[in-house]
């Protein structure tokens, strides 16, 4: 399989609770400031429809308020209208009015909002295969780089295995060779030669 053809099954992974990746710690460390122009755009596309997402429940919330204040001022209106005020006639035409208008204008950010999930599912599932792709990429070349390096620790290895058996024939011999003196000669005659003929070395 090449890179090109990696596309995760969307059904399957939906069901996975994928976290937003734009706001997970360790992919904004691995890859949210990487030189890819595939990545940094579909980021960039899916922080515009969390942007999005705020602007129309932020737009949403206000026209929530204007409503409520308006249906008081048509309870009013109406209460004056119903007491033979003819003045609060077209005001309160005019406040009904304006409730059709924000009506249409909420139904219309609400329509909005309930596509939002659907569309920010989608973009950081396809921002998820990008990354997928590109880590995999870097995989394989980090997995390549690795095997010269394998090998050399082998040779390493190998080598240090030969360092520290010579080093213990050798202090095994120099072992036994001072035994074999101190046998044979004493303590105080061996630190005389020791003087004599090593530490001068």
């Amino acid at each position: 399989m090449s890179f090109k053809d990696i596309k995760l099954n969307y059904e399957i992974m939906a069901k996975n609770n994928i976290p937003l990746l734009v706001n997970n710690f360790e992919w904004k460390k691995m890859f949210g400031n990487l030189d890819n122009t595939d990545i940094q755009d579909a980021k960039k596309e899916l922080l515009e429809h969390l942007r999005n997402q705020r602007k129309y429940k932020s737009s949403l919330k206000t026209l929530q308020n204007k409503k409520r204040d308006i249906m008081v001022n048509i309870v009013n209106l109406s209460h004056k209208v119903n007491n033979n005020d003819k003045k609060s006639i077209n005001k309160l035409e005019l406040a009904r009015s304006e409730m059709l208008e924000i009506n249409k204008e909420i139904e219309n950010f609400e329509i909005k909002l309930d596509d939002m999930p659907s569309k920010i599912r989608h973009s950081n599932f396809e921002l998820l295969n990008i990354t997928i792709k590109i880590a995999y990429q870097d995989l394989k070349i980090k997995e390549k780089k690795l095997v010269p390096i394998y090998n050399e620790i082998e040779e390493l290895r190998i080598k240090l295995k030969e360092l520290i058996e010579n080093k213990n024939d050798y202090e095994e011999e120099i072992n036994n060779t001072y035994t074999f003196l101190h046998n044979m000669i004493g303590k105080e005659e061996i630190e005389k030669l020791d003087q004599n003929f090593l530490e001068k070395n």
